[in-house]
């Protein structure tokens, strides 16, 4: 009986080990399974339409990875208009939040199905843009109602969707973008001349980074860790902006470090700022066309990598390519969505919705 049995002892073994490795592969398998995001929308790319000011069409337009589009995403899967300016969209997690500047409200949707989980709203005004900053905490930029409700940043807990805390924010607060390095966040005050730097620890303005008489745009942070801001000066009597500069701010000291004038000439400097994903390019616009810039450039670019005037400025983070958004308000007419390789190649066009602003690369 014995010697029947230790005959059998290797492919005892051998089953045994099978086994334990199949049930490891399968496990494994399931887990990725279960990180795989479901829903018609879970892939491709999301297109921000900011909408005419005014007439409540805002709307999300999806493009999936086979270059199927689909528009006014929100109001097909929750039969509700989604409002007037919507400014932005950021994705936390399974969540997406969009900005519904004008309507006062941030709505929050499952961003694979775009089934809507609820409407943030509250004594706040004009939500503009957000910033994760971690521990299931962000921060959102609002303008307020030029009235009774002052611009103020929304501290959120992302877990309950309530606003928790509220910081004093400064004039126009816009743009704003989180370094995880230092821990602060970097708000653009699109309505004055500076950038406000928030210790989010404690919730708290440490400084202000001046850049008189230009007003700020659009910042992103590079390779270094150092912070990029386009900003421009605008003749309010002729509401042109030929002049601007593009600087360079040390995230740990809050100086800064370079500046690169940008001169336009006939055309006016755009605000818009993008990078590449190994991070040490830029992307910034002028009238009528997009310029690369590395970021050891000490003056601005002289010829455009695109000839065409970006509304919206996105670069795909996986591979470059930049994406460009073109608006008439006039009419539906000529919005929309121009995909070009990093090399400035256009590769396809798409409808979108009035006034695409911002393309969200999906995970």
């Amino acid at each position: 009986m014995f010697t029947r049995i230790g005959n059998l002892r290797p492919k005892f073994w051998t089953l045994f080990l099978y086994v334990l490795i199949s049930t490891f592969v399968l496990s494994s398998c399931n887990k990725d399974d279960e990180n795989i995001l479901e829903g018609e929308y879970a892939q491709g790319y999301l297109v921000v339409n900011e909408g005419v000011f005014g007439q409540n069409n805002s709307s999300v337009t999806h493009v999936s990875e086979n270059n199927v589009v689909t528009q006014e995403v929100f109001q097909t899967v929750s039969g509700e208009i989604l409002g007037d300016n919507l400014q932005s969209i950021s994705i936390l997690g399974d969540e997406a939040y969009l900005m519904v500047s004008n309507s006062n409200k941030i709505e929050v949707v499952h961003r694979g199905t775009f089934v809507k989980n609820t409407t943030i709203t509250g004594d706040f005004a004009n939500p503009r843009y957000m910033a994760d900053i971690g521990n299931n905490k962000a921060y959102i930029s609002t303008w307020g109602n030029f009235d009774d409700i002052l611009g103020k940043i929304l501290v959120l807990d992302t877990q309950t969707e309530q606003i928790i805390s509220t910081i004093e924010a400064g004039s126009g607060a816009e743009n704003l973008i989180f370094d995880s390095k230092t821990n602060k966040v970097f708000i653009a005050n699109s309505f004055g001349t500076s950038v406000s730097v928030y210790n989010t620890s404690n919730n708290t303005l440490e400084t202000t980074i001046d850049f008189s008489p230009n007003s700020p745009n659009q910042m992103v942070l590079d390779k270094n860790g150092d912070l990029w801001v386009t900003t421009r000066a605008t003749d309010f009597s002729t509401y042109t902006s030929p002049t601007g500069n593009l600087y360079k701010i040390n995230t740990a000291t809050n100086e800064i470090e370079t500046t690169i004038s940008l001169n336009a000439g006939s055309e006016n400097v755009g605000g818009k700022l993008a990078i590449n994903p190994n991070k040490d390019i830029l992307y910034y616009n002028f009238s009528s066309g997009i310029y690369e810039l590395p970021i050891t450039a000490t003056a601005q670019a002289t010829t455009p990598l695109i000839l065409n005037g970006a509304y919206g400025l996105s670069v795909n983070p996986k591979n470059g390519d930049i994406w460009v958004g073109t608006a008439n308000f006039q009419t539906l007419e000529g919005n929309e969505e121009l995909h070009y390789d990093k090399n400035g190649n256009l590769q396809n066009t798409f409808a979108t919705g009035a006034a695409p602003n911002q393309v969200i690369f999906l995970p």
